[in-house]
């Protein structure tokens, strides 16, 4: 197998042609904390070294040198928008008297819109690339353009999803919002000549349009490289950006429900929880006996080439599951729920990873996956070999520039 480092012959050959593509994200890309900035990050990174690309996204804070010299390395040219913050959450007003969404009031503000307008006047693109359907209402500032967007997973999906576990009001505004979100969604591919989205699932909430065409995230090959040396006993990992709700969810899933099971039967076990910004409900988990919660960390895969198992304990949300291709290019054995594996297409329960969706079982395939060193290279091995076929960004790339082409008609 190969090591840490190591590079990978057999890469897909991007398409030949170059474009001029505007790029519109609703937030700055990097750092590639959350989902969607993942996405976005290595569509830039790997679309930028055949085309010109102009990115515009809106910035609510301030951010530092670091993050403007990795960002316009990946792009032609960079427009941040610069909106107050006290003038975005002035614009909430906006619900009450529109049918958008939270999430587009929040990210797509009319500054945005009007420098979207105003670029495109003043370049001659080819293509635009709208990044999720929070920034649909660009699509009308873009009209003459070939108009892709990306989803990226149905927000509404993970809207309703969400609001399956909430009570009182909090229920009603995540059902309002996903209700919102759906019609927006359904707007967004009449107004756009082709649509991107990450799983069929999610394709199957926004509806089975012939333009919406399911493209997986992926994995950068030598960032997460394969390794099975180093990794500790008896280790237990869950990674991601944990002031995401269904992150922060399941952590305290697994640390309450799932873990106290498994360190009964292994009591030398231990459950590491890794991402930046853990909520105080996710902090407290730190007084469990065995758990780490680390906070934010300098890099994700050290912990992936650590751990023993890896575990996905997924309840809400929807899309694919960035942490479960990141542990399975690692080398870390995972155990997922349905849910965090469901956008996964080609991965088979039992060969690529163990899936498990009940506290008893998650924590028996755990403690099997921790005491069989054997059942933990098999799964590995196989999951990198997947990985290598199918999720790697070159590929994912390669299918976005095909679906450029058929958005300009070609």
């Amino acid at each position: 197998m190969v090591k840490h480092g190591a590079s990978y012959p057999g890469r897909e050959v991007m398409a030949r042609e170059s474009l001029r593509i505007l790029f519109v994200a609703p937030r700055i890309p990097f750092p590639p904390l959350y989902g969607d900035q993942v996405r976005a990050w290595n569509l830039l990174k790997y679309l930028s070294r055949r085309h010109t690309i102009v990115l515009v996204n809106p910035v609510f804070g301030s951010f530092g040198g670091e993050v403007q010299d990795r960002v316009r390395a990946v792009c032609y040219r960079w427009m941040p928008v610069k909106v107050a913050r006290v003038i975005r959450l002035a614009n909430l007003y906006k619900y009450v008297f529109t049918r958008l969404p939270i999430q587009t009031i929040l990210f797509c503000p009319p500054q945005l819109s009007k420098v979207v307008r105003n670029v495109v006047l003043c370049n001659d693109f080819e293509l635009v690339h709208i990044e999720l359907v929070r920034c649909a209402p660009v699509l009308v500032e873009v009209e003459a353009l070939p108009r892709v967007i990306d989803f990226v997973d149905a927000l509404s999906l993970n809207m309703h999803c969400r609001s399956l576990h909430r009570r009182g009001l909090v229920r009603l505004i995540f059902q309002e919002e996903a209700r919102r979100l759906a019609t927006l969604e359904r707007q967004a591919v009449y107004s756009s000549e082709r649509q991107l989205i990450c799983s069929q699932q999610d394709k199957e909430a926004i509806g089975k349009f012939p333009t919406l065409h399911v493209v997986p995230n992926g994995v950068d090959l030598d960032d997460f490289a394969y390794s099975e040396y180093g990794r500790e006993s008896n280790l237990i990992t869950f990674t991601g950006h944990m002031s995401y709700a269904p992150n922060a969810d399941a952590a305290v899933y697994f640390a309450r429900e799932v873990f106290p099971i498994i360190r009964a039967r292994i009591p030398e076990a231990r459950f590491f929880v890794v991402g930046a910004h853990p909520p105080a409900m996710v902090r407290a988990l730190g007084r469990v006996p065995g758990v780490v919660v680390t906070g934010s960390v300098a890099r994700m895969q050290e912990y992936l080439w650590r751990t023993t198992v890896a575990v996905a304990p997924i309840r809400l949300g929807s899309g694919i599951q960035n942490k479960v291709l990141e542990a399975m290019a690692c080398g870390a054995p995972v155990v997922a729920t349905s849910l965090a594996s469901q956008g996964l297409e080609h991965a088979v329960d039992g060969e690529h990873l163990i899936v498990a969706d009940d506290p008893d079982t998650m924590a028996q395939r755990t403690v099997d996956l921790l005491k069989d060193r054997g059942l933990r290279l098999q799964l590995a091995r196989n999951a990198r070999r997947l990985v290598e076929a199918e999720y790697t960004w070159e590929r994912v790339v390669a299918k976005v520039e095909q679906v450029y082409r058929l958005a300009m008609g070609r």
